[in-house]
């Protein structure tokens, strides 16, 4: 007698260019390998949901991080347990796509009673061209972020072979069109299980072996405080910038249907609470722009902070790390709550040295004067390494290069501006990530891509030339109808359309120098192992 299907596999598939070396180009910039935190920490969008699912009766959650298990591992796996799998659920963003759908088409080969579910971000931005061409693949999609219990009802009645229902979030081909149904209010979700990291693959000894190569004598040397193991946690969504539906212009994070979500802070220290049971001493929250988006959240739990806390000694409280915008971390207040809450690293995104470069980025927060507003934003970067020195809080920096009609001049300024920034808070920055700006779907710099008219109108108001319309709509024609392409080449026909007379080459080498910049003043680089 065949056994109940109650398996569900959630899956972070490896990085495309990784795992298909065809597609891997000698002056590859985007390779998984080089984004440091991929490997060092568990993914937290598979493991809240598996955990969610795991503790639904009569289903079984397995996590997998391919940034961790090879392509074929990930099959093996799957196919061991094909016989009781109800479904694969696939966590897809624009760099591990492809893998996402040769994961998808390999399980299909496998056992095509096996549900295929896709999401995040580049289902949620791409599911109108990836719909009609994997119609008779993917068996369901989620956009956006509120769709635990979405997904648990459509796992459920797809194990009782019940009748397709209302699946908020959920979009999927029916009837030769696409079904969208819409996205409603969830709370943060709270059930976290760190036992399934390891229960299907052993995944922790290669994030913490990573983390402690990696970070942690730097953590040591500047923050004062030995780490071993990291993980992210989640006590709010959102960011500033959502507010308005005005994100950073290469952003492609899928908000839904509400700019911010957030715990209350006694639910927020509750999951503190969890992650340091289960063994995690570094703990990354997730949300963005901490200080600006949640300054009420973090003032609560500092003015709260629950006995278990207020028992430990400094040196054995948690140290808690999260993102900040420049502007943010002048708020002095806010900064000193974090601090007294356990934040020892903030994640800078300092992004440009010049203001028509903030600007074109989409930087500063919406302003009547934006060229003001980018020039203040300016000066915050300097001044939050003051606070940071003064605060007592390392800063890990990412720097994006190019955008929108950038030349060789604000390549320039902006190089020597990041040098700058380096060498005056060399004490306080953890470590650095310089990357070239990719058009990921969903953001602004794709939407130009795609919409070369939309693309002049920014390029006039900013000043900035681009290049001539005929080769932005040529351009523009070959990404309008496609749900995958080569990254890199992304990359260089956003060079092509919007930066004239700059390549792909000269950016990456200014971005070597930066790199390079870091090495001399011994400030760790996101691809240095």
């Amino acid at each position: 007698m065949r056994r109940a299907r109650d398996i569900v596999f959630f899956i972070n598939p490896p990085n495309s260019d990784d795992v298909f070396t065809e597609y891997a180009q000698a002056n590859t910039v985007t390779k998984g390998v080089q984004h440091t935190d991929w490997a060092n920490f568990p993914h937290l969008g598979i493991l809240s949901l598996a955990s969610y699912i795991d503790a639904v009766p009569g289903l079984k959650g397995r996590y997998i991080d391919g940034v961790i298990h090879a392509f074929d591992a990930i099959i093996e796996t799957v196919s061991a347990a094909a016989d009781g799998t109800l479904a694969v659920c696939l966590s897809a963003i624009t760099a591990n796509y492809e893998s996402a759908i040769r994961i998808a088409e390999a399980v299909r080969h496998i056992d095509p009673d096996i549900a295929i579910v896709m999401g995040n971000d580049h289902f949620t931005a791409m599911n109108e061209k990836i719909l009609p061409r994997h119609r008779g693949l993917i068996d369901c999609g989620f956009a956006g972020n509120e769709v635990y219990a979405s997904l648990s009802r459509y796992l459920v009645d797809r194990q009782k072979s019940r009748a397709i229902d209302i699946y908020p979030g959920s979009v999927r081909w029916a009837d030769d069109r696409i079904i969208r149904d819409p996205i409603i209010r969830e709370d943060v979700n709270q059930i976290v299980d760190y036992g399934l990291i390891d229960r299907t693959l052993p995944h922790s000894d290669t994030y913490t072996r990573n983390f402690n190569r990696r970070l942690g004598q730097r953590i040591l040397e500047l923050t004062g405080r030995r780490v071993t193991r990291g993980v992210p946690v989640e006590i709010g969504r959102g960011c500033i910038k959502f507010s308005g539906d005005d994100a950073c212009s290469f952003c492609s994070i899928q908000y839904g249907g509400m700019w911010k979500n957030e715990l209350p802070a006694e639910r927020a220290w509750r999951v503190i609470h969890q992650a340091c049971e289960a063994g995690y001493d570094y703990l990354y929250v997730t949300a963005d722009e901490l200080p600006l988006t949640f300054s009420r959240l973090l003032l609560d739990m500092a003015e709260s902070p629950p006995p278990w806390w207020q028992s430990l000694q400094p040196e054995e409280r948690p140290v808690l790390v999260g993102y900040a915008r420049t502007d943010g971390m002048e708020k002095e207040h806010v900064l000193q709550a974090m601090r007294h809450i356990g934040f020892r690293i903030l994640f800078v995104g300092v992004d440009a040295g010049a203001a028509r470069s903030l600007m074109a980025l989409n930087k500063p927060l919406r302003s009547k004067d934006p060229a003001s507003a980018a020039g203040r934003m300016h000066e915050a970067n300097l001044r939050a390494l003051d606070n940071a020195r003064q605060h007592g809080v390392a800063i890990k920096a990412g720097f994006v290069l190019g955008h929108l009609g950038m030349n060789e001049a604000l390549l320039e300024e902006n190089v020597a501006t990041y040098a700058g920034f380096l060498k005056t808070g060399h004490d306080v920055i953890v470590s650095a990530d310089i990357e070239l700006l990719s058009p990921e779907p969903g953001s602004k710099d794709f939407h130009y891509l795609t919409h070369p008219d939309e693309a002049e109108a920014v390029s006039a108001r900013l000043g900035l030339p681009i290049s001539d319309g005929a080769l932005r709509r040529r351009i523009a024609q070959r990404y309008r109808q496609v749900d995958t392409f080569d990254r890199e080449e992304a990359i260089d026909d956003y060079i092509r359309a919007f930066m004239p007379g700059i390549s792909k080459g000269r950016i990456a080498a200014a971005r070597d120098r930066v790199r390079s910049e870091c090495r001399q003043l011994g400030i760790v680089v996101g691809d240095d192992f």
